[in-house]
């Protein structure tokens, strides 16, 4: 065996013998940053997960960047809310030209609320067609989008299927720890009448046992539009019969306009982001998330009912 095969067969029994070289986490796109988040919870190491719309930003508002083309080509896996909501994903994941990549919608499963009637154009506002896609604050339904999550996961990764599995079931436990503390948190303001600007609350009110009045149902009159000062008035008229304590509105809305009707009412008004994970400090995954909303919420009533 002349030199060279000597190094050659050296080379070929060090490469059987090392180990393994580590694959490469899956690549993930996510919509908002609680799926991402849920994401990275269940696929755990074996994830890389990238969201589009930055925190603190309305996922139904997003436009798509140059950049989410290149994420979204080279993804194996992209997940979305679903429902219409992120309309422009459809045109992303059509441009991006990546025909291998799996989608998922993680609504499935989710007893949908204020699923429009009748006939339906754009004269109604910017409605969502299909029900509210503003679930992820009633842990019921964060439980299920979990589910949806790991199902995908599972689908685009089966060899590590158990993992997964494992990290849901952790996840579930945690998340079923939380729920029983964020309830008693509540209990006390079981009945309270709260009013949103938009209809991003309604999944909330309904875990916690709050009630949404309507007539208002919300200060704006039409999804998407800015009310009118007319407008404004009835809904202060109408949220003063039906007892109102808390306006709650978020930032990427007329916060003004909601501080005005909170003025109207004499209530507490809170400016809340439903997409904080990231820039919100006490916000770093979804059960943090919604710790740190059901306390704001708490803490808001409790000032109401205390004057």
């Amino acid at each position: 065996m002349n030199k060279l095969s000597r190094l050659l067969a050296l080379i070929l029994a060090a490469a059987v013998l090392a180990p393994a070289a580590a694959a490469a986490p899956m690549r993930v796109v996510a919509t908002t940053v609680y799926i991402a988040s849920l994401a990275r919870t269940i696929g755990g190491d074996k994830v890389a997960v990238t969201p589009l719309s930055p925190p603190g930003f309305d996922a139904d508002g997003y436009s798509p960047r140059p950049q989410d083309l290149f994420k979204v080509h080279q993804a194996k896996l992209f997940i979305m809310i679903g429902l219409n909501l992120e309309d422009w994903a459809r045109d992303l994941v059509s441009a991006a030209n990546n025909p291998d990549l799996i989608k998922a919608e993680i609504y499935h499963g989710i007893p949908l609320l204020d699923k429009p009637a009748g006939r339906i154009d754009y004269s109604f506002g910017d409605i969502h067609p299909y029900g509210n896609p503003h679930f992820q604050l009633n842990p019921a339904d964060g439980r299920i989008m979990a589910q949806n999550i790991e199902k995908a996961l599972a689908y685009a990764d089966p060899a590590d299927k158990d993992l997964f599995e494992k990290n849901l079931a952790d996840f579930e436990a945690r998340l079923a720890k939380a729920a029983a503390r964020w309830k008693s948190e509540m209990a006390p303001f079981k009945g309270d009448a709260v009013l949103p600007y938009h209809e991003s609350w309604d999944y909330f009110a309904q875990a916690f046992g709050l009630t949404i009045p309507e007539p208002p149902k919300t200060i704006e009159e039409k999804p998407g539009f800015v009310p009118s000062p007319r407008r404004v008035q009835e809904v202060i008229t109408d949220a003063k019969s039906a007892g109102v304590k808390l306006v709650i509105t978020e930032p990427y809305y007329n916060v003004a306009i909601g501080q005005t009707v909170a003025a109207g009412l004499g209530v507490p008004c809170l400016s809340l982001s439903l997409y904080d994970i990231g820039l919100n400090p006490k916000e770093t995954d979804y059960i943090s998330m919604v710790d740190d909303v059901v306390g704001q919420v708490a803490q808001a009533l409790g000032k109401a009912h205390a004057r």
